[in-house]
């Protein structure tokens, strides 16, 4: 359990957009390579669209549909990073 000083730090990390250890610590993302997480996200999109739509990995564009998903993906991340640096 986190002590109230170390949620006001988080807190007030978060606000400021620093990193903060536990929070790493916790989502691993710093430790991963660009690779990994490309790969993680890959698979997430994968396991999503076969628990909402079953059989659609069997059809000739599901590699199309994932490749748009996941640039989809990127391009609202891109915009959201682009907002808080504004």
């Amino acid at each position: 359990m986190l002590k109230k000083s170390e949620k006001k730090e988080i807190k007030s990390n978060i606000k400021s957009g620093k990193s903060n250890n536990y929070m790493t610590d916790i989502n691993g993302l710093d430790k991963m390579s660009f690779n990994d997480v490309e790969a993680k996200l890959k698979s997430q999109v994968i396991d999503q669209l076969k628990a909402e739509f079953p059989g659609i990995e069997n059809k000739k564009s599901f590699g199309l549909l994932v490749d748009a998903v996941i640039n989809n993906i990127k391009n609202k991340d891109i915009r959201i990073s682009d907002n808080r640096q504004a």
